[in-house]
């Protein structure tokens, strides 16, 4: 495993029911692996108070960086911020800086109960500013607190990775290949077990209207700087195999 990790925690009713795709995640993750952060794992949770607590502090515990995204607009299910409050035992209240923040965005008297409640997080947090619709995200601990709209988390989340510890970013090649998964699969486990340092993972496509398929079969590295040597591997065997293959 990477020095350096993170989780993802995916809040939201919406995406477990389907009526909401998410893209954060996959956004998030291939943001980190350019800086060399290796994500372990995301989550997606309901909107819970105590499933958010639970499972935030679960991550603060297992991870470097943890990143959650969703539940801190203005209504009634928006619960992220009072969640994590609860997790870490802090006092849930209006920030000053928030306030003042939303003040000068809104226009007199459009202040609503609902805004109000955007400047409303755990005390102690650090702000993360929002540059489009002003309501700010927080940071407590290690737990980086994200607006699920992706156009306006992937603006916050681009202006907090300067201030994230950087490694060496993952080695990713992909092989793409006419064979099928079953005429490699024992000769592709052999080169895998020769070398432990990398992952190398298969996965198969089919096109249906033109009645062909193969494998595109990815090869991954944290520890190694070259794959060179086992991309030769690979595309030997397939090439032993009858097969055809190129490097996307």
């Amino acid at each position: 495993m990477n020095n350096l990790t993170a989780g993802i925690i995916i809040i939201g009713d919406e995406i477990l029911s389907g009526k909401t795709k998410d893209t954060n995640a996959n956004f998030i993750a291939k943001e980190l692996i350019k800086i060399g952060i290796e994500l372990s794992e995301i989550r997606i949770i309901p909107d819970e108070i105590n499933a958010i607590s639970a499972t935030v502090i679960n991550f603060h515990k297992k991870f470097t960086y943890v990143f959650t995204t969703g539940g801190i607009g203005p209504t009634h299910d928006d619960i992220t911020s009072q969640a994590i409050a609860k997790a870490f035992k802090k006092k849930y209240t209006i920030d000053s800086r928030a306030l003042k923040i939303l003040k000068e965005y809104y226009p007199e008297g459009q202040l609503n109960e609902g805004r109000l409640k955007m400047a409303k997080i755990p005390s102690g947090c650090e702000l993360i500013l929002n540059p489009l619709t002003a309501a700010p995200g927080f940071k407590l601990k290690n737990v980086y607190v994200l607006p699920g709209i992706p156009v306006i988390m992937k603006k916050m989340f681009k202006s907090i990775l300067k201030s994230l510890k950087t490694g060496n970013p993952k080695k990713i090649n992909t092989i793409n290949t006419n064979l099928f998964e079953s005429i490699m699969a024992s000769k592709l486990s052999n080169i895998q077990k020769k070398h432990p340092e990398c992952q190398i993972g298969s996965y198969p496509y089919f096109n249906f209207s033109k009645k062909k398929g193969g494998v595109n079969i990815v090869v991954s590295s944290w520890k190694r700087d070259d794959l060179t040597i086992i991309n030769n591997e690979i595309t030997d065997m397939i090439s032993l195999l009858g097969g055809k293959s190129f490097i996307v």
